[in-house]
């Protein structure tokens, strides 16, 4: 059988629609069902502008975590807009009798004034982008009904289903939570990333999931970051074309004093006396 990555992948070609999975319980770690990170969150583009202020990715946070809730909860497939206008159908998929994960499919528009009024309403108090934001609504797809997302989200629960019966599960010395953390560090690092989110995200206990990190990594979730951003900075400055204050911003560093403090404590000297 084709892998779970596969499918999405031909569901979506040659339309805008974004198909995304989330794995409450590791039941994505066979080789057949592993994903690409595009595949895990909701990393359209119109998605990306719609975080591009603390507001508006706290607020696309907190929305996603009552999208899940109510899947959870619910145990039942729904569809509606997000803050921003942007229409999806949520499916969750039942594994032991228990919600195990839940099938995204959106990035689409059902009725466009709607769409426009409730991202504009949105970006007031987020401080995003409204043109900006209208610009993305071209890379969406557009749909006359919720069916045609409903079909494409139970294509692929049922197709999950089917692979996690015949797949070989994989024993990993790495938690498969630790797996998805890392994996969302590692390409999302140069971007705010808060702990308190992921544990939103994936409906555990910040305190669990931080220790549950340090023990297998050997350094905290927020340290494994600031390590990424670290290095990332290190190859900036060597190529010698860009201020430090604007490195430390690209990094991911909101505070240039804090940026400085941490390299000084990994390289031995400051960011602006490095020599590479």
């Amino acid at each position: 059988m084709q892998s779970l990555q596969t499918l999405i992948d031909l569901l979506e070609k040659g339309r805008n629609i974004h198909i995304s999975i989330l794995d409450l319980n590791g039941i994505l770690t066979s080789e057949e069902m592993k994903l690409k990170q595009k595949s895990t969150i909701h990393s359209k583009h119109i998605c990306t502008l719609a975080k591009a202020t603390k507001a508006g990715y706290q607020t696309c946070v907190f929305n996603k975590a009552k999208a899940n809730q109510k899947a959870i909860e619910g145990r039942k497939a729904f569809c509606g807009h997000c803050v921003y206008g942007i229409f999806e159908f949520a499916m969750p998929i039942i594994i032991n009798q228990k919600v195990s994960a839940i099938v995204y499919v959106g990035n689409a528009i059902l009725d466009s004034a709607k769409t426009v009024s409730k991202l504009e309403k949105t970006c007031e108090v987020t401080g995003t982008s409204a043109e900006k934001i209208k610009a993305a609504l071209a890379e969406c797809e557009r749909i006359k009904s919720p069916d045609e997302l409903s079909q494409v989200a139970e294509i692929v629960a049922d197709y999950l289903k089917i692979l996690y019966k015949s797949s070989s599960k994989t024993d990993s010395n790495t938690h498969w939570l630790v797996a998805l953390m890392k994996q969302y560090a590692d390409e999302n690092y140069l971007s705010e990333i808060h702990l308190k989110d992921i544990a939103i995200t994936y409906k555990h206990n910040e305190k669990y999931i931080g220790r549950l990190f340090k023990s297998e990594i050997g350094i905290s979730f927020s340290e494994y970051c600031n390590e990424l951003r670290l290095n990332k900075a290190v190859k900036l400055i060597s190529e010698g074309e860009k201020r430090i204050i604007d490195i430390a911003m690209e990094c991911g560093f909101e505070n240039v004093t804090y940026f400085n403090r941490l390299f000084k404590r990994k390289f031995g000297t400051s960011p602006s006396k490095y020599i590479p």
